[in-house]
């Protein structure tokens, strides 16, 4: 071996070592996971002046409801009325078959014509002393039981024909013309709605809020957002035994029958005021470990607090447990833990 070739081998020795620590270098730790940080939406409590309310699930009645039956039996001739027609007082609804009744009257007007002559023939000759005076009280009996007879001949005959005793709707029709009626038949169901009862049930925790003439609010399921105003018009007695709850009952005006009776309401009774009061919606309340509680924002870091609920007001709910001003999350607290970062959001 030359001695170039020497020289050029004891460079690439010394460069072996350089090149062994390059590729066994040891690797570098991998960076920590940056904290992640949950976007929350909040609310700043501030104090307020509420009305704590009693709401009681309510139903619609008609003022007035009754079923109108058949007085006398025969055949219906006549209806002249339809499902849902409104109708005033003494409107015509159905007439019966009214021939034999019709008869009747004729027999009892001729039977009264008779006994009118034969008392004015009784008190002539009495007047000239030719009949004694008990045959004369006689005629007149004679007279007064026919005009009794054709009296109530002239009511079952009205009877045949059926009328609306007070304004209202026809709420059923049970009856066609041609059938066959005996008396007691129910024929229609008539209800007056231009005035509503508001009937509730109320827990014996909120009777002491209740007396006459105490002005309510009622709300109705088919037109939400609307408040009509009412008074409680009546009371119950006493305790139903099995639900303990009284029963309430207020009225309100249903002008155009806007409102119909069936329909589902609530009647919201004021119990007291509530000044200072710190509400959040129900939404962001949370059982926690058997207790209630909320997410706030402290700096910028989440932590939970026990609070105490009070009344419910529409869809928020009064608490305790926190101070003016704290920040509440009301969006995205299902997805917060102790201590953790937090970014508040515009709603």
């Amino acid at each position: 071996m030359t001695p170039t070739r020497v020289r050029s081998l004891l460079s690439l020795l010394a460069l072996l070592p350089v090149a062994l620590a390059c590729g066994s270098g040891v690797a570098e730790a991998p960076p920590e996971p940056a904290e992640r940080i949950a976007q929350v939406r909040t609310l700043e409590l501030l104090p307020r002046l509420v009305v704590d309310r009693a709401s009681l699930p309510a139903d619609l009645l008609p003022l007035r409801r009754a079923t109108l039956a058949a007085e006398v039996g025969g055949v219906v001739e006549a209806v002249p009325v339809e499902l849902g027609q409104a109708v005033a007082a003494g409107t015509l609804l159905a007439t019966i078959d009214e021939r034999a009744l019709a008869q009747a009257v004729a027999e009892a007007e001729a039977l009264l014509r008779q006994a009118q002559l034969q008392h004015e023939r009784a008190r002539n000759l009495f007047d000239r002393k030719a009949v004694t005076k008990v045959n004369l009280l006689d005629a007149v009996t004679d007279r007064d039981v026919a005009e009794a007879r054709l009296a109530s001949a002239r009511l079952e005959l009205e009877k045949a024909r059926v009328r609306s005793p007070w304004a209202g709707r026809i709420a059923a029709r049970q009856v066609e013309r041609g059938a066959y009626v005996g008396p007691g038949s129910p024929l229609f169901e008539l209800v007056d709605a231009s005035r509503l009862k508001v009937r509730a049930p109320a827990p014996a925790s909120d009777v002491p809020f209740l007396e006459l003439g105490r002005e309510v609010e009622v709300r109705v399921d088919a037109f939400p957002g609307e408040v009509f105003r009412a008074r409680i018009e009546r009371l119950g007695a006493e305790l139903d035994p099995r639900t303990r709850t009284l029963a309430v009952e207020a009225e309100i005006d249903n002008p155009g029958g806007r409102l119909k009776p069936g329909m589902l309401a609530r009647i919201e009774v004021p119990r007291r005021e509530l000044s200072g009061a710190l509400l959040v919606p129900l939404s962001a309340v949370l059982e926690l470990g058997g207790t209630r509680a909320v997410w706030t924002v402290e700096g910028q870091r989440a932590a939970r607090r026990e609070v105490v609920l009070g009344p419910v007001i529409g869809e928020e709910v009064v608490i305790e447990g926190l101070g003016a001003g704290a920040r509440v999350i009301v969006e995205g607290q299902h997805g917060v833990g102790e201590g953790q970062l937090v970014e508040e959001v515009a709603s």
